[in-house]
């Protein structure tokens, strides 16, 4: 019997894994699902410093879940796939 997956799968998923068990960047993800959001306004919708919202998505754009893009003096962040968002949307109905 084979294991379904090569070995680098496995790894993968369980860096993705670590990086959602922050509630934070689940927060990040699901704001930034469907629109782009900068900096500023991320943290004053999660309600926290600038700061550590930029040190959550510097995590988030590692691991290629987050791209930007730069408007002016603006960078504006938004999810390179938003299925990445289902696994959310699964825990939470099974959660009810």
């Amino acid at each position: 019997m084979k294991s379904p997956f090569a070995k680098k799968v496995y790894i993968r998923n369980a860096q993705l894994y670590k990086t959602f068990a922050h509630p934070t960047r689940l927060e990040i993800m699901n704001i930034i699902r469907d629109r782009e959001v900068s900096v500023d306004q991320l943290s004053k919708i999660i309600g926290i410093s600038e700061s550590n919202t930029s040190q959550h998505l510097a995590i988030l754009r590692h691991l290629k879940i987050v791209e930007i893009r730069r408007v002016n003096h603006n960078i504006l962040y938004r999810l390179t796939d938003p299925r990445i968002i289902e696994t959310c949307q699964i825990l939470r109905k099974l959660w009810k």
